[in-house]
C-alpha cells in the first residue's frame, strides 16, 4: 500500500471537469445550508418536542461541535479511507443522520443525532474544496473557486429561508428530512465523478484526537450557551474555556512534537501564506456571519417588518456578493493580491458604516446599499483567500490544509456570532442605564411627552413610552456593533501588507 498519495492530475476543460465541478458544489452547499436552516424553526421545534427556549439551542451547538471536530481531521481521515470513500461515507451518514433527526421525538434525542448529523456534514466542505482545486491548473484556481465560495457562504443565508418556509408550510422536521432527496442525488454524483485516492497505511492518534475533541467541543459549547449561562459570571463557562484552552495548547505542542503522526499537522500553520490566509479568513467569516444575525435583528425584531420582506432584502445583499465573486475571478491577473484585499476590505468597512446609520425610518430599498457593499466586498476577497492559501502547499497536503482552512473558518464563524450576541445583549444593558435610566415623569420633557400622548391612562402612557425606549435602545445597539465592525475592517486592510509573494512549496515530512 503506497505510504503517500497519489497525486490527482487536474483535468482539461469538458465534461468530465465540468461534473466535479458541479459535484462539489452541489456537495458544499447541501452541508453549508445545514448550518443555519433550523435557526428559525426552533420555535416550532421547542414547542413539539416540549422543549424550552434555551434547552433547543443545544440543536443548534451540538451540530456545531461535531462538525468542528472532524473538519479538523479531515486530512487524516481522508488519507486512511481514500478521499472518495470518505465522501460517500460522509453523504451517506448525513443524509441517514437527517432522517433520525426528524423523526426524534424528544429533545435528548434530537440534540444526539444532530451531534452525529454534524460529524457526517464535517468534512464535506474541505473535501469540496480540495477536489476543485485538484481538478484545475493553478492559474484557474481563484476563478473556480469564486464558485464554491458563492456556495459556502450562499447556504448559511439561503438556510433560514428555506427552514422558515418549510417549518411554516410543512414541519420543522422537513428541515431534516429534505436532505434525503438532495443527498440521494450527491451520492449518485459523486459516485460518477468524483476520482479516487488511495487509502493509506496510517495509525490514529487516539490521544491527539481525544485532545482535539475536548478543545473543540467545549470551545464550541462555551460560545454557543455563554450568553445563555452570563459567561463568566457562570462556573460552568469558566470551567468549559480553561479545558478549551489546556487542551489546545497540549494539541499544538503534541502536534509540533509529531508532525504528521499527529492527528492534524499543524505544522502547516508554519507557512505564513497559509496561516494569515487562514486567519483572515476567519475574521472575514465572522463579519459574514454578523450581517446574517443583526439584518434580522434590525429588520424584523427592530423594525417590525415582515419576514418575506426581511427575506428579499438579505436576498438582494447576496446579489453583491456574486458579483464581487465573479468579479474576483477576473481582475486577479491585473491587479495585485493586496491591492484586491485591500479594496475588499474598504468596501466591507464602507458597507457596514451605512448599516450603522440605517434607523426606523429607511425603506426596503433603502437597506440595500449597505448590505450589497458588505457582501461585495467580502466575495471580492474571499475566493483569493480560498486559493491563495495552497499556493504553498504540495498536493499531498491539500486535504490537511483544506480541513484547517475550514476548521478556523468554522471558528471564526462562532466567533463572530457569540461577538454579535454578547455585544448586543450587554450594549442594550448599558445603553439603558446610560439613556433610560435617569428618565422620570418629574423631568419636565417627560412630562409634556406624555401630556402629548392624549387621553389615555397614565399606565397606557408608560407602557407606549417603554416599548418606544426599548426599540430606540435596540437600533442604537445595532449601530454601534456595525460601527465597531466598520472600524475593525478599516483596520484589517491595512494588514495586506501580510500577502507577500508564495514561497516554496511545504512537504509533508
Amino acid at each position: 500500500m503506497p505510504e503517500t498519495p497519489v497525486h490527482i492530475k487536474p483535468l482539461p476543460p469538458g465534461f468530465q471537469r465540468n461534473m466535479i465541478i458541479v459535484t462539489t458544489l452541489f456537495v458544499a452547499l447541501m452541508a453549508s445550508i445545514d448550518l443555519t436552516i433550523v435557526t428559525v424553526a426552533l420555535p416550532y421545534m421547542a414547542g413539539n418536542l416540549g422543549a424550552t427556549t434555551d434547552e433547543i439551542t443545544w440543536v443548534v451547538t451540538m451540530f456545531a461541535v461535531g462538525q468542528a471536530i472532524v473538519i479538523g481531521i479531515t486530512g487524516h481521515l481522508s488519507r486512511l479511507l481514500g478521499r472518495k470513500v470518505l465522501v460517500l461515507t460522509a453523504v451517506t451518514g448525513f443524509a441517514l443522520s437527517s432522517v433520525a433527526c426528524g423523526l426524534s421525538e424528544d429533545l435528548d434525542m434530537i440534540v444526539f443525532f444532530r451531534f452525529i448529523q454534524g460529524l457526517f456534514s464535517g468534512p464535506l466542505i474541505p473535501l469540496s474544496q480540495a477536489m476543485l482545486i485538484d481538478a484545475v491548473e493553478e492559474d484557474e484556481r481563484t476563478k473556480i473557486l469564486s464558485f464554491w465560495v458563492i456556495g459556502v457562504m450562499g447556504g448559511p443565508a439561503i438556510g433560514p429561508l428555506l427552514g422558515g418556509y418549510l417549518a411554516q408550510n410543512l414541519d420543522w422536521r422537513w428541515n431534516f428530512w429534505v436532505n434525503v432527496p438532495v443527498g440521494t442525488i450527491a451520492l449518485i454524483l459523486i459516485l460518477t465523478f468524483v476520482r479516487k485516492t488511495p487509502h493509506l497505511n496510517v495509525k490514529t492518534d487516539w490521544l491527539g484526537l481525544g485532545f482535539l475533541a475536548i478543545f473543540l467541543s467545549t470551545l464550541q459549547i462555551a460560545l454557543n450557551q455563554g450568553d445563555n449561562l452570563d459567561w463568566f459570571g457562570s462556573k460552568s463557562i469558566v470551567i468549559l474555556i480553561l479545558m478549551s484552552g489546556i487542551s489546545a495548547l497540549i494539541v499544538v505542542m503534541r502536534g509540533l512534537h509529531l508532525g504528521s503522526r499527529h492527528i492534524i499537522d499543524v505544522r502547516l500553520f508554519k507557512d505564513v501564506n497559509f496561516s494569515v490566509c487562514c486567519v483572515l479568513i476567519g475574521i472575514f467569516g465572522s463579519g459574514f456571519l454578523a450581517l446574517m444575525i443583526l439584518g434580522p435583528l434590525l429588520f424584523v425584531d427592530a423594525l417590525g417588518w415582515e419576514a418575506s420582506t426581511a427575506g428579499m432584502v438579505i436576498g438582494i445583499y447576496g446579489i453583491g456578493g456574486i458579483t464581487g465573486s465573479f468579479v474576483a475571478s477576473r481582475i486577479q491577473a491585473f491587479v495585485s493580491m493586496r491591492t484586491i484585499f485591500f479594496i475588499g476590505c474598504m468596501l466591507f468597512s464602507i458597507g457596514w458604516y451605512l448599516f450603522s446609520r440605517l434607523d426606523e425610518n429607511i425603506s426596503m430599498w433603502q437597506a440595500v446599499p449597505a448590505g450589497v457593499l458588505i457582501e461585495f466586498g467580502m466575495l471580492l476577497v474571499f475566493p483569493l483567500l480560498a486559493a491563495r492559501a495552497f499556493t504553498n502547499l504540495s498536493p499531498e497536503l491539500r486535504d490537511e490544509g483544506a480541513g484547517l482552512f475550514n476548521l478556523v473558518k468554522t471558528l471564526g464563524f462562532s466567533f463572530g456570532t457569540t461577538a454579535v450576541g454578547t455585544l448586543f445583549y450587554f450594549g442594550q444593558r448599558s445603553n439603558w442605564n446610560r439613556y433610560v435610566g435617569n428618565i422620570s415623569d418629574s423631568n419636565p420633557a417627560t412630562g409634556q411627552y406624555l401630556n402629548d400622548l392624549g387621553s389615555v391612562t397614565y399606565d397606557t402612557k408608560m407602557a407606549y413610552m417603554g416599548d418606544l425606549l426599548e426599540l430606540q435602545m435596540q437600533i442604537l445597539t445595532i449601530s454601534q456593533i456595525a460601527e465597531k465592525i466598520a472600524f475593525a475592517m478599516f483596520i484589517l486592510a491595512f494588514f495586506a501588507v501580510f500577502l507577500g509573494d508564495p514561497k516554496a512549496k511545504l512537504k509533508p515530512a
